[in-house]
């Protein structure tokens, strides 16, 4: 339970001590008397366990709901022994995890394979066990229909699955090791290649968001001059 200290500057009433007026903080108060308030903030901690397939997006509307409506106080931690599953359930999981204010944590608690790892390093910090293990490796489906319905589908996917796969594993794998994955190979990582993978993914990520954030705010500045050039164009000069 997190609690926050607030001094603020109080004068008691004449009703009694414990009525009093709460004054703003004022750098000189001769009369005053500094009383400490105490404020409990409440917090939650969750604790999911992943340990079967990913299933259907309904399995998990639970979870993604408890994520988006946790406060910043908030903590989960989704403990993850899965073979993977359903990449649209994941796809749910992750958006979440994205949204949410919380911190969530992942754990491998032995292994995260398929769309399992995708959910784990959508995570904000991990930790794992001592026979955690990884598989990444590219999608597969199982889609009918007529014969120019399925090539329409999989060259959809497969070009979706490309971008997704770099976005995802950006940083905890190498060009040529996702170049392999997508071309058909399983890669499996123990638990010593996790944990430095998982440093480098972690300042990748660091990276990008710096990065991110100052193409960011390089476009809010160039907006607002740009904004204030074209008032001083439509600025009429009368003649004196």
């Amino acid at each position: 339970m997190k609690r926050k200290v607030l001094s603020k500057v109080g004068k008691t009433t004449n009703n009694s001590d414990s009525d009093f007026d709460v004054l703003p903080m004022l750098p000189m108060f001769p009369s005053g008397v500094n009383r400490l308030l105490r404020k409990e903030m409440v917090s939650t901690l969750y604790e999911y366990y992943l340990t079967s397939d990913v299933g259907e997006p309904d399995e998990y509307i639970d979870l993604c709901d408890a994520l988006r409506s946790a406060c910043e106080q908030d903590q989960f931690v989704i403990r993850i022994n899965s073979g993977g599953g359903l990449l649209s359930s994941a796809n749910m999981i992750i958006n979440a995890i994205n949204e949410t204010q919380a911190h969530v944590h992942g754990v491998i608690e032995s292994t995260a394979a398929s769309a399992a790892t995708m959910i784990f390093l959508a995570c904000h910090s991990y930790s794992l066990g001592e026979e955690a293990d990884m598989m990444i490796h590219t999608s597969s489906s199982m889609y009918g229909g007529k014969e120019h319905e399925q090539f329409s589908y999989v060259m959809h996917g497969r070009k979706k699955i490309h971008r997704m796969m770099k976005e995802r594993y950006e940083g905890f794998l190498t060009e040529v090791e996702l170049s392999r994955i997508l071309d058909g190979v399983d890669m499996w990582f123990d638990r010593e290649e996790i944990e430095e993978r998982l440093e480098n993914f972690t300042e990748f990520q660091k990276k990008k968001f710096e990065a991110e954030l100052e193409a960011f705010q390089k476009e809010q500045e160039d907006a607002i001059e740009g904004s204030a050039s074209t008032k001083l164009k439509k600025k009429k000069i009368l003649p004196s």
